[in-house]
């Protein structure tokens, strides 16, 4: 552990002295097969201009768009500006962004007839295996990072829960996070039936969404279990419809079931400007738990014939 902290540290500072002025690329309207869906899946991404050399590969964040957004990463949120930065400045080393497309999903897997699909899987699964064989990646769960805002805050918080073994770390910005539906809470029942989009069946089913739901995904948690995804929680203080104190909740309830998480309140609404300071501190929290290595030394990276371990 402590020659994968060393060298994860080293490869920081060796980006930061990399050049501030480098910008990565954004490439929208990509796609790849899913077995899952039966289709192509869809995907924006943001990925450094200069490919990694050595022992080094990309580590990859899977940031979630909000409901119902496909690409107001890009267009609202800053995402190059904030990573451009976030990489010159040494926060987190050169890093790949891959926004799936997946408006009103939920990030769950659905299987209703005019449903949106198996998402989850496609995501977590599919997508993926297909930027690690795109890509030079840090095909590792040290290398592999989730986040997202808003229903894609739930989302990201979903997959570390359910594939920690693929993810190694959480963020979720204003989360829509909510506890389980009792069985005599008619009125909430009747609410979330028209704001979850049919994700949980059409009218929603209350089983369905409890088994889907947080609190209820976290009970599977064996405290001290490994591996385990460190989270980070972070919403504003003026943030809309309970989120606040739900996302307090789930900060003790992740604490009680061993997870390491950390949470922040910051000035601020359910809204893009509150979501692009918050990205941006979230990545300085990130940054150091990316390993670009997966855990090979830096030091002996090149092998004798110039070729270069995988990881």
């Amino acid at each position: 552990m402590r020659r994968r902290t060393s060298a994860a540290l080293t490869c920081l500072l060796a980006f930061a002295s990399a050049g501030a002025e480098a910008q990565g690329v954004v490439e929208r309207n990509q796609s790849a097969w899913s077995p899952a869906l039966g289709r192509e899946i869809e995907y924006n991404l943001y990925r450094p201009e200069t490919a990694p050399s050595g022992a080094e590969r990309w580590p990859v964040v899977y940031l979630l768009e909000g409901r119902p957004s496909v690409s107001d990463w890009l267009d609202q949120g800053g995402l190059a500006e904030t990573m451009d930065r976030a990489i010159a400045e040494g926060a987190i080393p050169p890093t790949l962004v891959v926004t799936p497309v997946a408006p009103y999903s939920w990030y769950v897997d659905n299987p209703d007839p005019g449903g949106h699909g198996l998402m989850k899987t496609a995501i977590v699964r599919d997508l993926v295996a297909a930027v690690d064989q795109r890509f030079p990646t840090a095909a590792c769960r040290e290398g592999r990072a989730v986040g997202g805002l808003s229903m894609g805050g739930y989302g990201a918080l979903l997959f570390a829960i359910d594939a920690p073994e693929v993810f190694s770390a959480a963020i979720s910005l204003a989360g829509a996070v909510s506890p389980p539906i009792d069985r005599s809470d008619v009125a909430r029942l009747k609410r979330a039936d028209a704001f979850y989009d049919g994700a949980f069946g059409r009218p929603l089913d209350r089983e369905r969404f409890n088994a889907w739901n947080l609190f209820t995904r976290l009970r599977t948690f064996e405290k001290g279990a490994a591996p385990q995804p460190d989270v980070y929680l972070s919403i504003g203080d003026r943030d809309r419809g309970g989120l606040l104190q739900n996302t307090t909740r789930l900060h003790v309830a992740l604490l009680r079931a061993g997870v390491d998480s950390t949470f922040r309140i910051g000035p601020g609404q359910h809204d893009w400007e509150t979501w692009r300071r918050a990205f941006a501190t979230s990545l300085t929290w990130l940054g150091p738990k990316l390993d670009p290595t997966c855990g090979h030394d830096v030091a002996s990276s090149g092998a004798s014939d110039g070729t270069r371990p995988t990881p």
